[in-house]
């Protein structure tokens, strides 16, 4: 262990490893690093959606043209889109990588909370990086495991479907196999349950345990069969603790909007540049956005600016929209990781802040060992 984690382990955060300790989420979640490695995590899902959802138009033989004049830089497949299997597959191809990119920025922001309840403050966004960059195989390996369990299961229904249709034997057969067709179409909604639950709690569970995919699949389903109630309970908590912390947020967003535009309008005399700041989501994504009344509720008029200084004010306005949800996305990152740490206590009595302190203490003796066993032999081959 290195003299910056042996320092932060007295610093650790105490947790009472009770439901207490969920609320503590808005409060980690709140960091300007977090909320920057979702911002950049939700531009790249953007960019994501916007190429493959294009490309899907394109394959389809839609007007491009058209589409962008309709959509811009969020558009949404419409009717035609979904006739065509190949926009189909395109579609599905980036929702599929876009769910890997926010798991990978909530692997990041899991693995910084987890230091900072160990009271490692200094944990930056890069060492986060290199650690999601060395523990990426159970992000994709454990969720196209239980949909390919899903698929297996679905196809043994569909298999004893296609057996009943023999004439006599058919359904004779089929009946036989109803109970433990039941038994495994069981057996499919834990799968289900567990693969929903993998997407929320599986970057928590490689930040907090730095396992392999074999130990986080394991911690899934056994966090989901024997807590589930206080799963449940806590993660009921954390929403209500999340929607309170990123209402207030809004709020004082709000307020510093208002405030700009009290000080541009007394400079300027009019409120254009603040009614295409307010307004930029709604400029960037009508479609999708089709009733969007202004950024945190301030109403864009006619007098907003246009030409390339209202783009540049609507980008600003659309990167503030992106800041908060980012707030949110970091403390839900942060309320997984929370509840994860005071499950696993519950569940098997194991405080993961200990045990990583002391895997990083028998390191460090191991490291020291090496060093003066090398120094020794060095010592000895000089007086040779």
């Amino acid at each position: 262990m290195n003299n910056k984690s042996r320092e932060g382990a007295d610093m650790a955060e105490e947790l009472t490893f009770t439901v207490k300790d969920i609320p503590a989420c808005t409060r980690y979640g709140f960091s300007a690093r977090k909320i920057w490695i979702f911002f950049k995590t939700l531009v790249l899902s953007w960019v994501i959606w916007d190429f493959f959802v294009y490309l899907g138009f394109f394959a389809a033989g839609y007007d491009l043209a058209s589409v962008w004049s309709q959509s811009r830089l969020l558009p949404l497949p419409g009717s035609l889109f979904w006739a065509d299997p190949v926009p189909v597959i395109l579609l599905a191809a980036g929702v599929v990588l876009i769910i890997y990119v926010l798991m990978r920025g909530s692997l990041m922001v899991s693995k910084m909370t987890f230091q900072q309840l160990r009271g490692d403050e200094f944990f930056s966004a890069s060492d986060a990086a290199s650690f999601a960059k060395e523990h990426t195989v159970p992000l994709i390996s454990i969720p196209s495991m239980l949909v390919l369990t899903l698929l297996l299961i679905y196809g043994a229904g569909a298999l004893t479907g296609l057996i009943s249709r023999i004439p006599a034997a058919g359904p004779v057969a089929a009946a036989l196999l109803s109970l433990p067709l039941w038994g495994a179409m069981l057996l499919g909604v834990l799968t289900l349950l567990a693969l929903i639950l993998s997407l929320k709690l599986m970057p928590a569970i490689v930040a907090c345990t730095g396992g392999d995919s074999f130990e986080s699949i394991f911690e899934v389903f056994s966090t989901l069969t024997s807590q589930s109630w206080r799963l449940f309970l806590y993660w009921l908590l954390s929403i209500l603790v999340i929607v309170l912390g990123v209402s207030a947020f809004l709020l004082l967003s709000s307020v510093a909007i208002s405030f700009l535009s009290l000080s541009v309008s007394a400079g300027a005399g009019d409120t254009g540049l603040v009614a295409a700041l307010t307004s930029g989501p709604q400029m960037l994504a009508p479609e999708a956005l089709p009733f969007f009344a202004g950024l945190l509720g301030q109403q864009g008029d006619i007098h907003s600016w246009s030409g390339p200084a209202g783009l540049l004010a609507g980008i600003s306005g659309t990167a503030i929209f992106l800041i908060i949800i980012s707030y949110f996305l970091s403390s839900c990152s942060s309320a997984w990781t929370l509840i994860y740490v005071v499950l696993k206590y519950r569940k098997d009595g194991e405080n993961l802040i200990d045990r990583v302190d002391r895997e990083e203490q028998r390191e460090f003796e191991r490291m020291y060992e090496d060093s003066e066993k090398n120094s020794e032999a060095g010592k000895t081959d000089q007086s040779e």
